[in-house]
C-alpha cells in the first residue's frame, strides 16, 4: 500500500502511483504516465473489443477516457472530487491499433466546482476527441481508501 504521508509534498506523484493500483484503470490496462498540479497524461492501449460497427473504436472509449483523464487531474489539487459533467466532441476516427493517449489539465477551480478539459490523442498523434469535465469537490483528499479502491 502506498502511503499518502510519504508524499505531503508530491501529492502529483502519490495520485499517479495510487491510480496504478485502482481496479477499474487496471481492468482496462490504463496506465498513469504523468501527472502534475492539475494536470495528468494517461495512456491505453487498443483492444479489438473496443470495436464498434465500422471497425474502429467505439466512441465511449474516448468519453470514458475523458472522464478518466479529468477526473485524475483534477485528483491532483488534493482534492475528492464526483463528476457533474462530461462532455466529448469527436473529432477523428480512432483506428484499433495501437495506444490512445488523454492529456487533461484544470481549466479552473472553484471552492466547489472544479472544470478541466481534456485532448484525446489517436494512437498516430491525431487529435480524436476533445472534452470538457465538471466536478464537485466533496472535500480534501488525505489518501486514505476503502480496500477494495
Amino acid at each position: 500500500m502506498i502511503n499518502p504521508e510519504d508524499y505531503a509534498e508530491n501529492w502529483p506523484e502519490f495520485i499517479r502511483l495510487h491510480f496504478g493500483t485502482v481496479g477499474f484503470l487496471k481492468h482496462m490496462d490504463v496506465t498513469v504516465e504523468r501527472t502534475g498540479h492539475g494536470t495528468a497524461t494517461l495512456s491505453l492501449p487498443l483492444r479489438r473489443e473496443y470495436a464498434n460497427s465500422y471497425g474502429i473504436a467505439h466512441g465511449g472509449i474516448a468519453a470514458l477516457f475523458v472522464d478518466m483523464a479529468a477526473g485524475v487531474a483534477l485528483r491532483t489539487l488534493k482534492l475528492t472530487v464526483v463528476t457533474v459533467e462530461t462532455t466529448t466532441s469527436y473529432l477523428a476516427p480512432i483506428p484499433l491499433a495501437g495506444t490512445l493517449r488523454a492529456e487533461a489539465r484544470t481549466l479552473h477551480q472553484g471552492r466547489r466546482i472544479l472544470h478541466a478539459e481534456v485532448s484525446v490523442f489517436a494512437p498516430d498523434g491525431t487529435l480524436a476527441a476533445a472534452g470538457r469535465a465538471i466536478y464537485t469537490v466533496t472535500g480534501e483528499d488525505t489518501g486514505r481508501y476503502p480496500a477494495f479502491a
